[in-house]
């Protein structure tokens, strides 16, 4: 049965997967005034970068058995509509229809045969839905610690919604081109934003704050006399290259508070080599191996230890990422607050505000809906151009433009590969705060905290209730490992003793709940069969920037969000010019800026001119000398 109407079916941008990246395009696209629709096979939205209920967490990361309680199923003297999601699904597998033997081994040319007009040809996509996700494992209470683990289960699943679990946990710098556009577009309007608390380090000595500013240095009691001069060095060595209000007196700021801070620079005021080892140049700088752990593992939140199995930090990468870093400290608070910013309900949330403001200028989405083919019109020199696809439902929709999530458009029969970097994550409810105070704030584990040494740096990303993640008086951690070897037999050992240290340091801490998988983004490269007709096809469209192929959720960096704006810049340069507004500001929020604009300047002008008529009104000051020395 058709979804779309016949009108709905007609566009000149139809997006696959409702990830990130995708749903900028999906709104720049809108924005500029083009039919757009997005379809997503998922039921939710968000792609591989979505936020879940507790539920559907659950289901999603291991049985789905680990998600009921009592009472789930059909009630007494009720129907088959009391039962649960995952009731229906027990129910209609038995009859839900199935591939095979003889359909998985037919030809090519076979399964790719539909009704399509005339002059047009489809080609037969995968009908599986992959994800970049593997060896997802889901346990409730995994140290055997907590008597009443089965009345705390039930009593969290009664509440499903109040948990916002993300796939891909992100953070975004204050200061940076995702915030700019956010703002600029008027997505941001429909966001809230927790800001970064604290930082810290986890040593031999304990959980370390991280000082960012000179009164925390000053202050700092971990920091020795000695490692406080270097520290204030550095900082100062750096200040040509980039300022930060956390580093201003309160006399040097203005009203305007960000147009004062200076972004990162592409030049060096240092006189280093750029191209250089920036390892290096911090021990040339004096820095002790702690202080240097801080500032390239908290600040510059890099995500590799320095051995040669990893790739290293230059100091050109290093000074964009401590710019970004430090530009952002104070921009939208005192002192240290909110360097990093933290999306309410997760990163997904992000994802929706795009996909509202694509609605708003007529976008048209259709959750539960997958492509079975793509279509292409033969055109008389005998080439074939990319004229639209078909729905899981059969409806033929037109358009000459397609862009893709990485595991909405795959090539029936032939298998992704994954690429050579990974991330291993955990994410776990706890009874009290892991980091030792409550709010959303960040902890990094270098490999040398621990002995015997982890094989790479951890990263911890502590939430709370006030970031709509978790109900009142529970925290969530997420923790998370790069990689590029092989996982092997244990991959999430290094995770396993982190949070167990954690854990030791806070007796009276319980684990909740434990949930381990894999992030192994995939090479675009490697969607299709190009010796085949539909692969060779897809990579023609390719070539001709008719299709666009979004990558899956980066492995690394770990927690940051920042590859998905430029992204999305650019498959919208490729298909309609690099010249094209990218998500220009709404005609209404610049009115209301230059409304707010006025406003201030006529508020200003109405206090000089009462200045003026005050100083009017008094005699003049020679006046009054001359007047004192007659008397």
């Amino acid at each position: 049965m058709a979804l779309l109407t016949d009108d709905e079916c007609q566009a000149d941008v139809v997006v696959l997967g409702t990830g990130l990246t995708e749903s900028i395009v999906a709104a720049a696209v809108a924005r500029s005034g083009r039919r757009v629709l997005h379809l997503d096979a998922a039921e939710t939205y968000g792609g591989a970068g979505r936020s879940l209920p507790l539920r559907e967490y659950i289901a999603w990361a291991g049985d789905a058995r680990d998600a009921r309680m009592p009472g789930d199923g059909v009630q007494a003297g009720g129907d088959l509509r009391s039962l649960p999601r995952h009731g229906w699904q027990r129910l209609w597998e038995p009859f839900a229809p199935r591939r095979t033997p003889e359909t998985a081994e037919m030809p090519e040319e076979t399964r790719e045969q539909t009704e399509v007009p005339e002059g047009q040809r489809a080609f037969a996509l995968s009908p599986e839905r992959t994800e970049c996700y593997a060896e997802r494992s889901f346990e409730w209470d995994p140290f055997q610690q907590m008597n009443g683990i089965r009345r705390k289960k039930n009593e969290l699943l009664r509440n499903p919604s109040a948990f916002s679990l993300d796939l891909s946990p992100r953070l975004l710098y204050g200061r940076s081109e995702h915030v700019d556009v956010l703002i600029e577009s008027g997505v941001a309007r429909y966001l809230e934003f927790q800001g970064l608390k604290f930082t810290r380090v986890l040593t031999s000595e304990g959980l370390i704050s991280v000082p960012l500013t000179k009164s925390e240095i000053f202050q700092d009691a971990h920091l020795s006399k000695a490692e406080k001069r270097m520290l204030m060095r550095f900082i100062t060595s750096i200040q040509p290259y980039v300022s930060s209000l956390a580093f201003q007196s309160a006399a040097q700021l203005g009203v305007d508070q960000a147009a004062k801070i200076k972004g990162p620079s592409d030049q060096s005021a240092l006189g280093m080599e750029l191209d250089g080892s920036w390892r290096a140049f911090l021990q040339q700088q004096n820095l002790s191996e702690r202080l240097q752990d801080f500032i390239t593992y908290s600040i510059c939140l890099w995500d590799w230890a320095p051995t040669e199995a990893f790739p290293q930090l230059s100091c050109r990468e290093a000074l964009e990422r401590l710019g970004a870093f430090i530009s952002s400290l104070g921009l939208y608070g005192r002192g240290t607050s909110m360097p990093l910013l933290f999306p309410m309900y997760g990163i997904g949330e992000v994802s929706q505000g795009y996909t509202r403001l694509c609605a708003v200028h007529r976008g048209v989405y259709a959750l539960r809906t997958r492509a079975t083919h793509l279509l292409a019109q033969e055109e008389e020199d005998g080439t074939m151009q990319l004229s639209g696809l078909v729905t899981c439902r059969g409806e033929q929709i037109k358009a000459s433009r397609l862009v893709a999530a990485c595991g909405e458009l795959l090539q029936d029969q032939v298998p992704s590969q994954s690429s050579s970097q990974h991330c291993r994550r955990m994410t776990v409810l706890l009874s009290s705060p892991p980091l030792g105070e409550e709010g959303v704030s960040l902890c990094v584990v270098p490999p040398q905290s621990l002995d015997p040494p982890l094989q790479n740096v951890v990263q911890v990303l502590q939430l709370d209730f006030s970031s709509g993640a978790c109900p009142h008086g529970y925290f969530l951690a997420h923790l998370s490992q790069a990689s590029i070897s092989d996982p092997g037999p244990l991959p999430f050992a290094d995770l396993d003793r982190v949070l167990e240290e954690l854990l030791k340091r806070s007796p009276k801490t319980a684990c909740i709940f434990r949930c381990r998988y894999l992030q192994r983004p995939r090479d675009v490269a490697t969607r299709w069969d190009v010796s085949t007709r539909t692969g060779g096809f897809m990579e023609r469209c390719l070539h001709e920037e008719r299709l666009a192929v979004v990558s899956d959720p980066p492995a690394v960096p770990q927690l940051l969000a920042v590859q998905e704006v430029h992204d999305a810049r650019r498959i919208f340069g490729s298909f309609f010019g690099a010249e094209s507004a990218f998500l220009p500001k709404p005609q209404h929020v610049a009115e209301e800026e230059m409304s707010g604009s006025l406003e201030e300047l006529e508020h200003f002008n109405q206090q000089m001119q009462a200045q003026e008529a005050q100083e009017a009104q008094e005699p003049p000051v020679a006046s009054l000398v001359q007047e004192d020395a007659e008397q």
